[in-house]
């Protein structure tokens, strides 16, 4: 269990002091045992809701003692649920006004329900989280191992294999040998026999569809072969497997839950390796620009401008 802490050491007399929750609990994902996993996993999933909670309102819905719970948030440096809870009223706040603003305008539009509302809400919220992880260390860190590797292989399942298959392709224009793994073999040849000092592997998994990709994760965590998975808020397994884990929110009051976060997550993280290439980008751009107009694959459209 991680050491306790004082979150509250610089805080000022009598002043509530803002915490951010989120960022403090994927610091240290990777230490805590399976229940504290599921803990925090459900405060992630639930931040907004926390201040409402009861120590054991939590460990019903996460399957653990109420002790547990308490346990774990002494670890996190609070004094109990009640101090968490009441940093946390401080902390939790709408601060993006621009939301507010698309939400004002959509409300006036007739017809829409509440649920559509309140759908287009979550989207916009998740957009913002998304581009907040661009701010982390991990980001550049992860971004860095993507530039440097040799060869980058790119898996996805189901319904995620859509976003591999384009994140594959558009990454394939900022950098070469980045190969979309259709295991055509039912082995993931491809990446199982790669060399893992030159290779890193991309895998795009939600949790419905996380058995097989559980699997994969195991064998490359094995092998020591470098791992980022972009996953949904759902999927915590993932921490076991590997440091470069980005979530992103795909719950909203639609039929189906929203791709849109992970689609931004994906789009970001090709343009921060094509901004650490460089000149590189540009000239590999211009390469793909150069073939698909030999190939006449295109009308128009972003490959005409090299230049950019």
């Amino acid at each position: 269990m991680a050491k306790k802490r004082n979150v509250a050491k610089d805080e000022p007399p009598g002043e509530e002091q803002k915490i951010d929750l989120e960022a403090m609990l994927r610091a240290r994902m990777t230490e805590l045992s399976p229940s504290e996993q599921s803990v925090a996993g459900y405060m992630l999933d639930n931040v907004q809701m926390l201040p409402f909670e009861t120590g054991g309102s939590i460990a019903q819905a996460v399957g653990v003692s109420e002790m547990t719970v308490s346990r774990f948030v002494r670890s996190l440096g609070f004094d109990n649920l009640r101090d968490l809870k009441n940093r946390l009223r401080v902390s939790v706040v709408d601060k993006d006004s621009d939301i507010d603003d698309y939400m004002a305008r959509f409300q006036t539009r007739a017809g829409r329900s509440q649920a559509l509302q309140e759908s287009l809400r979550l989207e916009l919220d998740a957009i913002v989280k998304a581009y907040a992880l661009t701010t982390t260390e991990l980001w550049d860190e992860a971004t860095a191992a993507i530039v440097k590797a040799r060869t980058i292989y790119v898996v996805g399942f189901q319904s995620s294999k859509g976003l591999a298959l384009d994140f594959a392709s558009r990454l394939l224009w900022a950098r070469p040998n980045v190969v979309f793994v259709e295991n055509t073999t039912g082995t993931f040849g491809e990446i199982i026999l790669a060399d893992p000092r030159h290779s890193l592997v991309v895998l795009i998994d939600t949790a419905a569809y996380a058995a097989r990709g559980v699997k994969l994760a195991e064998k490359l965590k094995a092998q020591q072969m470098p791992l980022i998975i972009v996953t949904d808020k759902f999927s915590h397994w993932a921490f076991s497997y590997t440091r470069f884990v980005f979530e992103a929110h795909t719950h909203v009051k639609t039929f189906w839950d929203s791709s849109a976060a992970l689609s931004v997550v994906l789009n970001l993280m090709i343009d921060a390796v094509a901004t650490r290439l460089g000149p590189a980008a540009r000239d590999n751009f211009a390469r793909m620009s150069d073939m698909g107009g030999m190939l006449g694959e295109f009308v128009g459209g972003s490959y005409l401008r090299r230049k950019d």
